[in-house]
This record gives structure tokens, C-alpha cells and sequence, in this order.
């Protein structure tokens, strides 16, 4: 699923910011649905939510996925930031695992996350 600013809010995204960190102070978040009693939301779906809004607010699109999801190359190299013959590069040089259950290279979108946390250390 994939997550983008709607309408009704300011370009700059100060109405989604403000949001965001109304939620990164820690305050508690519960849900009123059509004026029922208000459920207390678990604070790590606030979080969650609080880092969606966050990066809705610069303008970014977000996309929710399980991290044991497997991504084609082209997904890949999307969230690397590269080109989708580097991710096939760093495929065949053992720096992200992947799987070919078919003709297609498959990586795990936590395999992908971790090499990007890694190269983001070493620079």
C-alpha cells in the first residue's frame, strides 16, 4: 500500500508536522469512531503512525509493508537510491542475499533495510 499527502492540507505540510510531534512528545493516543466510547491505541501504532505523518509532512510518500516481504530488484534499488543493475551488482557480489525462485531475483525487504543501515554507518 502506498501512502501520499491528501488534499486539504497546506503545501508546506506545517499542519502535518504539527501533528507529528503533538505524537513524538509521547502523548496518549486513543480513537473515537462515530462518537463511540475512545479506545486507547498502543503506543508502538502511535509511533508508527506519528513517523508516517512525519514524513507525509515533507512532502514524501510512504509506503507500509511487512519486512519479511520479498522486493524485485527494481523495488530494491528504489529504496537503496541506486540503479537496479547496482542492486544486481551487489547481488552477485554476496553483499545482499537474494533468493531466484524463478527467473527473477528476489531480495528481503529486511535485507535490504539492513545493508542500507550499514552503508549509512560506514559513511
Amino acid at each position: 500500500m502506498t501512502v501520499v499527502p491528501a488534499g486539504g492540507v497546506d503545501p508546506s505540510g506545517e499542519e502535518l508536522r504539527r501533528f507529528a510531534r503533538r505524537f513524538l512528545r509521547g502523548r496518549r493516543l486513543q480513537l473515537i469512531i462515530d462518537g463511540s466510547e475512545p479506545v486507547d491505541v498502543p503506543p508502538v501504532v502511535g509511533e508508527a503512525l506519528a513517523e508516517v505523518v512525519s514524513i507525509l509532512g515533507r512532502g514524501r510518500p510512504v509506503r507500509v509493508m511487512q519486512e519479511n516481504v520479498e522486493l524485485s530488484t527494481g523495488e530494491a534499488a528504489a529504496i537503496l537510491g541506486v540503479t537496479r543493475p547496482t542492486v544486481v551488482k551487489l547481488m552477485n557480489d554476496g553483499a545482499l542475499p537474494y533468493t531466484r525462485p524463478n527467473s527473477s531475483r528476489r531480495v528481503a525487504l529486511h535485507d535490504v533495510l539492513t545493508y542500507k543501515e550499514q552503508r549509512s554507518r560506514l559513511r
